[in-house]
């Protein structure tokens, strides 16, 4: 996930600042990288284990990890701790309340480095790297037009419910990490092949290859967040911190362009503050106000003048809705016949678990989640899934399925121009009286 960083549009340079709010006091040379003796580093991680629910430890694992972030991929901790300014007073709230370690917010830099918007080889979205089912199951959204993954609010609180009941099936906090990477069936398997042990090191030999990684990864990154002054690494600083944004709600469809232009907020920031709403659309409530977050100087203007922006520019929202509709359906379609699927009834048999089951139909564990509306993934013996079987990847379906996502992607390139053939339709509708009023807005900012 580091490596994803460097073209990541999130984590561009002119996002960040050299500037250590904190001040540059103790820092050697910044081209100087220390490297110290086992025995530091196992009396420093001693230390935090000291004061933390987790039993941390210091192994050849964990030193591996500790050179990773440490010396080869300094430039982009650096930048992770600034995000943590953003992200991490947010997370300590949510873990308050859920009673759930604080050492637990480094989780989410093993997963996504911060990034609320990174996506993993398999499908999982956003800063604690949801798969679509498992986000389902949590009450996470996924449209045309919303990715709730993305929401940092939202999945933060879907992580505390899902972190939650991983510790009451298991009851220690090492072993619901290496559940929220391999899942709770693997390390329940893990569990049983080991002789019944319920302690991490033990099992660890019984786990995925990609697991036994993961909590040194943890471990890693908690030393390193605690200790990257010793390590001469200085925060890269963000636009904003977490306590100078903040969230309001929105009780009709909104568009970006419309907070742009008639509130005056920069559109970068509208982007880079609410990357759930994928189409650059708030949309139209269903049940309760969707929430979007800005820059604190923005907050009161959008109150005051809530109803105006609404009524600015409503063709905006219209062209936008009707374009991503489209492309919602297409995605519908799409995914059907891409995946050429025959629908079977599954009766479950006893030991069967729902990557079994994945794997005989050469499904996913999240589509079955999907397709099921499962509310967990433990599954009972006798228990009825409808799956829908793979065909083979040579099937004619394939080419229809090329065409499809080809029409899609005509559709968006159209949705995300759709502001500027609005700009021109205003012009060539009487653009004097429009302009007037746009020029209005901007001497009130």
């Amino acid at each position: 996930m580091l490596d994803s960083l460097v073209t990541a549009t999130y984590f561009q340079d002119d996002r960040f600042s050299s500037a250590d709010r904190s001040g540059s006091v103790g820092y050697l040379p910044k081209e100087f990288i220390p490297q110290f003796s086992d025995s530091v580093y196992a009396s420093r991680i001693a230390a935090l284990a000291s004061k933390s629910r987790f039993n941390l430890v210091y192994n050849d694992h964990v030193k591996g990890f500790i050179r990773l972030y440490a010396v080869d991929k300094r430039k982009m901790v650096s930048k992770v701790l600034g995000l943590t300014h953003i992200y991490f007073p947010l997370f300590d709230e949510a873990f308050r309340q859920y009673n759930i370690p604080p050492e637990m917010k480094y989780l989410a830099i093993v997963e996504s480095a911060l990034n609320p918007t990174a996506v993993s080889r398999a499908g999982a979205r956003g800063l604690w790297q949801f798969m679509s089912g498992t986000g389902r199951m949590y009450g996470l959204q996924s449209s045309s037009f919303i990715e709730d993954r993305y929401d940092p609010t939202k999945a933060t609180v879907a992580a505390c419910e899902h972190l939650r009941d991983l510790y009451d099936m298991f009851g220690d906090w090492f072993l619901v990490l290496a559940a929220y990477n391999a899942g709770a069936g693997n390390v329940q398997k893990a569990i049983r092949r080991s002789g019944g042990a319920h302690d991490y090191w033990e099992i660890w030999p019984y786990l995925p290859q990609e697991t036994r990684g993961y909590v040194p990864a943890f471990i890693a990154v908690t030393y390193v967040m605690n200790y990257y002054r010793e390590h001469n690494i200085r925060p890269a600083q963000p636009g904003y911190l977490y306590s100078e944004t903040g969230r309001v709600p929105v009780s009709q469809a909104l568009t970006f362009e419309q907070l742009n232009e008639a509130l005056g907020v920069p559109m970068e920031d509208i982007k880079f503050l609410n990357p759930q709403y994928k189409a650059g659309l708030i949309p139209a409530p269903e049940s309760r106000p969707n929430m979007i977050r800005l820059p604190k100087q923005y907050i009161q203007p959008f109150q005051r003048k809530e109803q105006e922006i609404y009524a600015y520019r409503p063709e905006l929202v219209a062209e936008k809705e009707r374009l991503y509709t489209m492309v919602r359906d297409i995605d519908r379609q799409d995914e059907a016949v891409s995946s050429g699927r025959g629908k079977k009834v599954h009766m479950v048999r006893k030991g069967e678990t729902i990557s079994s089951v994945a794997r005989k139909y050469g499904c996913s564990v999240s589509q079955i989640i999907d397709w099921n509306n499962l509310k967990s993934s433990r599954l009972k013996s006798g228990q009825r899934l409808v799956v829908f079987k793979v065909v083979n990847e040579r099937s004619p379906r394939k080419a229809s399925a090329t065409k499809l996502k080809g029409k899609k992607g005509r559709l968006k390139s159209k949705a995300s121009n759709a502001a500027g053939k609005s700009k021109v339709l205003k012009k060539s509708k009487g653009g004097k009286k429009a302009g007037k009023k746009s020029g209005t807005k901007k001497k009130r900012k």
